[in-house]
């Protein structure tokens, strides 16, 4: 809590020395950079997309948010909104019905023909 003479930033009105303002994970200053904050730690993109972001069960890389991407959560699971599709004909299911059968994920016309 030392006074800020210089070199300081703003993060949601309080006041931050730059030296201060560092990602959690690789300790880089993210003044005037693009980051993440979760839980109240702060990440440079690299280091949320490789420690914090959650992978998607479709595709396996991790879901970010950052180009505006939406997540879909089911059970204990997490897709992006395009890779969250029926199993048997590839339909996007994010916010329509869906089913479950033995594990998998199906539109609702689907398992009606399995």
């Amino acid at each position: 809590s030392q006074p800020i003479t210089s070199g300081g930033l703003t993060y949601q009105e309080q006041p931050w020395h730059s030296e201060c303002f560092i990602c959690s994970n690789c300790k880089k200053q993210l003044g005037g950079k693009r980051f993440t904050a979760v839980e109240d730690q702060f990440y440079c993109v690299e280091c949320y997309k490789e420690c914090v972001a959650k992978k998607c069960a479709g595709c396996k890389n991790r879901i970010t948010g950052m180009l505006g991407t939406s997540v879909v959560n089911y059970e204990d699971e997490s897709w992006h909104d395009y890779c969250f599709k029926c199993t048997k004909c590839a339909r996007g299911l994010a916010n329509k019905r869906f089913v479950c059968h033995n594990g998998k994920i199906y539109c609702a016309e689907c398992p009606k023909r399995l």
